[in-house]
């Protein structure tokens, strides 16, 4: 062996004895010692198990109101007033909007002057018609014919005439029933031109503004009915055996610390496969002063002894 290749192999050996005292004197830093029977050490690691947020068994679910309804317009028009905003409480037939009509009253005038000289037309003919008649009555004496005052050729033609008038007669009502529907098919679309609550409740969001282009089923208000709310919630398949129809229930609504009470009114007839989870829907206590806004999320709790003693409405 050569000189270099003995002293590199003996500093190599060298290096690797200092580490080793390293090792030896600093081994016992920085690494806990187990913990001695008896002892306590402030180095020890002891496991923490975490409790459950909520050791009861209940569900999330979310407040909605008893019903809710887009209110949507049912002509083609300008809307030309808004008289509700977000927010505000309506009646059962109040008006929430209303559309441009002048054009509609312009025809509506139109076809109610139709309309009066349809009416004209038919009182001249209901004239026309008792005269018809009377001449005919006049010349359908028998004393007349006795005589031979009148040919069998004009009594035929005095019968002819009442019969044509019978007939202008009934076709100018029939013109005047005609006119009179076109009256009342432009009013009710005046009357469709106002926009109003099909129940009491309250605004909760407003889609167009004053001056906007409306089609007939575009909607222009979304209305939540006041009164009754509901909770729908899901519960797990292996859980929802457990509750049936009249079961009650405690709600509880974390963001405003109220707990309502709560009856089970429908359950889903299958489970959603994609969840597992059976959909159920139960009506909730209204506290007057205080409801409850729509789409608070809460937790749905089953009353102690309340899946035995749930009613059957």
């Amino acid at each position: 062996m050569s000189r270099r290749a003995t002293w590199v192999l003996g500093l190599a050996t060298l290096v690797f004895l200092g580490a080793l005292l390293l090792i030896r004197r600093h081994g016992g830093r920085g690494i806990a010692a187990p913990a001695r029977p008896g002892g306590s050490s402030s180095r020890e690691l002891t496991p923490r198990v975490l409790e459950p947020a909520l050791r009861r068994e209940g569900w999330l679910g979310v407040i909605v109101a008893g019903g809710s309804v887009d209110v949507a317009a049912r002509l083609e028009g300008t809307l030309e007033r808004v008289d509700a905003q977000v927010g505000d409480t309506v009646r059962q037939g109040a008006v929430l909007a209303r559309l441009d009509t002048r054009a509609l009253q312009r025809e509506l005038a139109v076809a109610q002057a139709s309309l009066q000289a349809g009416e004209a037309e038919q009182h001249i003919a209901a004239i026309a018609l008792t005269e018809t008649r009377e001449r005919l009555q006049r010349r359908s004496d028998p004393k007349q014919l006795a005589l031979g005052a009148l040919s069998e050729e004009e009594l035929a033609t005095a019968r002819y005439q009442e019969q044509t008038a019978v007939a202008r007669l009934r076709a100018a009502e029939a013109g005047v029933a005609e006119r009179k529907a076109r009256v009342a098919q432009i009013a009710q679309k005046l009357s469709d031109a106002a926009v109003v609550a099909p129940f009491d409740g309250q605004v909760a969001i407003r889609y167009l503004d004053t001056g906007a282009m409306v089609a007939p089923g575009r909607a222009l208000f979304h209305l939540i009915r006041t009164g009754a709310q509901q909770v729908r919630f899901a519960v797990p398949e292996d859980q929802a055996a457990g509750l049936t129809r009249g079961t009650r229930l405690s709600v509880e609504v974390p963001s405003r610390g109220q707990v309502l009470e709560g009856r089970v009114e429908n359950l889903a007839p299958e489970v959603d496969a994609a969840s597992r989870m059976v959909l159920a829907i139960a009506s909730v206590s209204h506290e007057a002063g205080a409801p409850v806004p729509s789409g608070v999320v809460v937790r749905v709790f089953v009353q102690k002894g309340a899946a035995s003693q749930a009613v059957t409405p």
